[in-house]
């Protein structure tokens, strides 16, 4: 084992700079703070005996090499400015395979550069449990770790990042990130800028990440999902399953995946600038609505080819079941949907039975209780499908909207000429003929959302981060703007560890 104490006083721009980066942090300065001790392990036992000598400022650099049936459990902490640091000297290089699992329980701790594969443990459980605070998972790559189930990096705690990692291939039920929030204060944690791809589990527990369960329900998470890239996701139904209040998913992209982005349970949550791509492949869907106060707006539906259900979907609500409430629970299995706002969405050439379904699950398992108060505003439908299935006298709000189809079992649904037009390789929409201003459309009230403190919930940018010059226009795409386009769709290189 070798230590060597680093000082310096352009660390802390370095620093700065590779927070801002998608390259691999791989160099042995990017890392360390104005004063941080260096230490170098190249066998098992070696990083053992490191591990328990960990200290804030601590930068545990792992030598390349595969080491096996390491557990690691970590109470130690670093600081806001002296973090402690485990990374690969040369990130894939070091690998970690077996039977092992990670308890970690202290705060301010990053793990970087490291490659989890060929798992054969013995015991189900997660493979990584983190129940402490501000950590940070960044470039790390999971696969091959199929053997139990548990997922592989459960977050228990709060304020803690997973970054620029990939998931890959996982065969057994669990989820890839698991995250349980408190009943008070929150989560806060971030997930951004990762790569989800997932084969087809056939079975319940084959999402790629799951927000909460059943007794967090109505409890704030304050998440943010932003920037992923979610190809092939085909565990289950579910691709993201949202079981908590109050989480902010944005900008991430979504192709390919035989599934739908599920609000299943809470209340909330704001979905924004996300891309749903599904290139035409049958099962590929878009997004699943229940509970209440959530805010969709500026997201991009296009080609999907969902089986038996439409683009976005709102779920029909169960009875409250006794034995939910005894467990602590939501009463209902399936929560009751209402107080909705949909705008400034624009879904194009899909091929799924209906643009909307307000009918999701509807006389299955004593669901009857239908969505109430769902408010669609300045969207553009396009496409040769229905635009929704409904019952009579549903309580839905249908203003400012343009669709392709005459013919609609909505009072008040206007039509539109529609012409096609490619931006970056997207099939997009055009308004011709834009009357919109000669209708009622209103624009839904934020006060419902003020509480996403220090995060900019507005409808001026467009899908593609451009000004959106007139709220008159429908649709997520502002095609006045001459700007270039600041978000595009997420491509892989763009994303995970890359390695």
């Amino acid at each position: 084992m070798k230590i060597v104490i680093y000082y310096g006083f352009l660390l802390s721009l370095m620093l700065s700079a590779a927070c801002k980066s998608t390259e691999l942090i791989d160099n042995k300065t990017s890392l360390l703070s104005s004063e941080s001790k260096l230490v170098l392990v190249d066998t098992e036992d070696e990083l053992v005996d490191a591990l328990a000598r960990l200290e804030p400022g601590t930068v545990l650099e792992i030598a390349d090499g595969t080491y096996r049936n390491v557990n690691i459990s970590l109470t130690c902490s670093g600081s806001a400015d002296q973090a402690i640091i485990i990374k690969a000297k040369n990130a894939g290089k070091v690998i970690f395979s077996g039977d092992f699992h990670w308890d970690i329980a202290g705060s301010y701790i990053t793990i970087s550069g490291l490659y989890f594969t060929n798992g054969q443990r013995t015991e189900d459980k997660d493979l990584i449990l983190d129940t402490g605070s501000n950590n940070t998972y960044s470039h790390c790559k999971f696969n091959n770790l199929n053997d139990v189930r548990g997922t592989f990096i459960k977050l228990e705690g709060y304020k803690s990042t997973v970054e620029f990692c990939e998931f890959t291939g996982k065969t057994t039920p669990a989820s890839y990130v698991n995250m349980d929030v408190p009943a008070q204060g929150g989560s806060h944690h971030v997930i951004r800028r990762n790569y989800f791809s997932r084969p087809s589990l056939g079975q319940n527990g084959g999402s790629a990440m799951r927000v909460g369960h059943g007794s967090m329900a109505m409890h704030h998470a304050y998440i943010l999902i932003e920037e992923n890239l979610f190809e092939n996701c085909d565990g289950e139904e579910e691709i993201v399953s949202v079981k908590s209040s109050r989480n902010y998913i944005r900008r991430n992209t979504f192709r390919m995946c035989r599934g739908a982005f599920s609000l299943r349970q809470g209340r909330g949550s704001i979905l924004e600038g996300n891309f749903f791509i599904g290139d035409g492949q049958k099962r590929c869907g878009g997004l699943t609505i229940r509970g209440r106060d959530h805010y969709v707006f500026n997201n991009y539906f296009y080609h999907l080819k969902a089986k038996k259900t439409g683009v976005i979907n709102f779920g029909v609500a169960s009875p409250e079941d006794p034995e939910r409430i005894k467990l602590g629970m939501y009463p209902r299995h399936f929560p009751l949907t209402q107080d909705i706002v949909i705008c400034y969405n624009t879904i194009v050439e899909n091929k799924s039975l209906h643009h909307i379904n307000f009918l999701e699950g509807y006389g299955t398992r004593k669901r009857y209780d239908l969505p109430t108060n769902i408010q669609f505003y300045n969207n553009v439908f396009d496409g040769e499908i229905g635009l929704m299935d409904a019952k009579p006298n549903m309580e839905v709000v249908f203003e400012g909207n343009y669709t392709s189809k005459k013919k609609s079992e909505v009072k008040g649904v206007m039509s539109s000429s529609i012409e096609k037009q490619q931006l970056d390789g997207l099939k997009c929409v055009v308004l011709v003929n834009n009357g919109l201003d000669k209708h009622s459309a209103k624009l839904p009230t934020q006060s419902n959302y003020s509480v996403f403190e220090h995060r900019d919930l507005s409808l001026s940018k467009d899908v593609f981060g451009r000004t959106r010059q007139e709220f008159k226009h429908a649709g997520c795409v502002n095609w006045n703007s001459n700007n270039p386009a600041v978000y595009l769709p997420i491509s892989k290189n763009k994303v995970g560890c890359g390695f």
